[in-house]
């Protein structure tokens, strides 16, 4: 009977592992990558904070997120989203995966946690559960700061 359990437990692992993650850990990141990681992570805090003024400072006037809700939102839409209640979570853990950076460019890739806040539109289409999601966000390099230009998110059923 115990083999079973551990028999279940590796294959969980096995498919459960995100697939950049071992690929990404070994290795040393680059002073441009740390940057990265850094700007996604200010702009992940922004949004769990509700922090406006951070979001507007981090978003690119070009944003577009092809968000959780099946809509495109541009910048104003998701300071507006955040600052309403709209886009709320209790719960926000960001696990970045891989990262790469081409020229002026730069994408984070990984999975997120949430539980959506009680008035929050994800807690109305999901219910009040945690979601697992898989994200990618992209960054332009303008006068040596990250900007965030677009974002895809969805919801891993």
């Amino acid at each position: 009977m115990m083999k079973r359990p551990r028999l279940l437990l590796c294959l969980f692992l096995a498919f459960a592992w995100p697939a950049g993650a071992t690929a990404q850990a070994g290795r040393e990141r680059s002073p441009e990558e740390v940057a990265l990681l850094a700007a996604d992570a200010r702009q992940r805090d922004a949004v769990a904070t509700v922090n406006l003024e951070a979001i507007e400072e981090i978003a690119h006037p070009n944003l577009r997120v092809n968000a959780p809700n099946n809509r495109i939102l541009t910048r104003e839409d998701l300071i507006r989203m955040v600052g309403s209640g709209e886009i709320r979570n209790e719960v926000f853990e960001r696990i970045s995966e891989d990262v790469v950076i081409t020229g002026d460019v730069g994408v984070v890739m990984g999975r997120e946690v949430v539980l959506p806040g009680a008035a929050s539109e994800q807690a109305r289409m999901y219910g009040r559960r945690t979601l697992n999601r898989r994200y990618t966000n992209v960054y332009i390099l303008e006068g040596g700061v990250w900007r965030h230009i677009a974002r895809h998110a969805n919801i891993v059923p």
